[in-house]
């Protein structure tokens, strides 16, 4: 998993203006899930694996639940129509739209990789060369993943360039876990586009894709290589679309707290 640590600390680009109260319980159950990620998170392998992407995944949804339920609250909602937020709110949903488009593309990146990991079982099974199959295929995975990273950096940039707000205790900790949220967001998508692409820094094997991977993997004695091979490629690919979907219907829900913001 690709640490956050890279990316850029945008808790400094906001300040209260009023004295420091407790939290929302919402809110404060919110930091407490993204510190349960940040510590999953330092404990595993910098190198994106199936098993830390899947999981990652998964956790990603909680926080995305976290995200939802803060800009869903009366407090936060209200405090956000003030006309001194508009601005805000604006940008939060460009950065969403932006957010469904990196999270429909890189679900379609992981279909077209299933769909070539199901010829190349196709080709094996009829004894011809997978590689051969394939070689065009890892070329165009690892240029529209790069491109993908790269819509998540000019992202990443403009959550940097925000400019500094006066917002009163409570919003000021609504928009900080949203920010919190979109840090840890970053590091998933990246790990998974590396890992898609075969591109994941200090891999033993860079120039193969997981398909490859996958494929090459020893199977138990007594059983077929190829039932192995395919059964834990459909796994892994399901568990990363239903991940994806997830996340997508969260942005929409997110997106639609936003706009209800603006319709009062």
């Amino acid at each position: 998993m690709a640490s956050t640590s890279s990316l850029p600390d945008d808790t400094h680009h906001i300040r209260s203006t009023s004295l420091p109260t407790r939290a929302h319980p919402i809110i404060l159950q919110a930091q407490e899930e993204i510190c349960k990620f940040r510590t999953w998170e330092a404990s595993i392998s910098s190198i994106p694996t199936a098993d830390s992407i899947c999981s990652a995944l998964t956790r990603l949804q909680v926080l995305y639940e976290c995200v939802d339920n803060v800009l869903s609250l009366p407090l936060t909602q209200k405090a956000l129509t003030h006309n001194q937020y508009t601005k805000l709110v604006n940008e939060l949903l460009d950065k969403s739209i932006s957010l469904m488009d990196i999270c429909g593309s890189t679900r379609d990146l992981v279909s077209k990789v299933k769909e070539n990991a199901r010829d190349v079982q196709s080709a094996m099974r009829r004894r011809k060369g997978e590689v051969s199959l394939t070689t065009s295929f890892i070329k165009n995975l690892k240029k529209e993943a790069k491109k993908a990273m790269a819509s998540l950096k000019q992202i990443d940039e403009k959550i940097g360039d925000m400019k500094p707000l006066d917002l009163d205790h409570h919003l000021l900790s609504a928009i900080k876990v949203v920010r919190d949220v979109g840090v840890v967001r970053s590091s998933v998508y990246r790990s998974l586009l590396l890992f898609l692409s075969g591109s994941a820094p200090n891999s033993t094997s860079t120039k193969w894709s997981i398909i490859q991977k996958m494929i090459q993997k020893k199977p138990s004695a007594g059983k077929d290589p190829l039932e192995i091979s395919n059964k834990d490629l459909e796994c892994l690919f399901q568990e990363m679309e239903n991940g994806l979907e997830c996340m997508f219907r969260s942005l929409i829900k997110t997106r639609a707290s936003l706009l209800n913001v603006l319709s009062r």
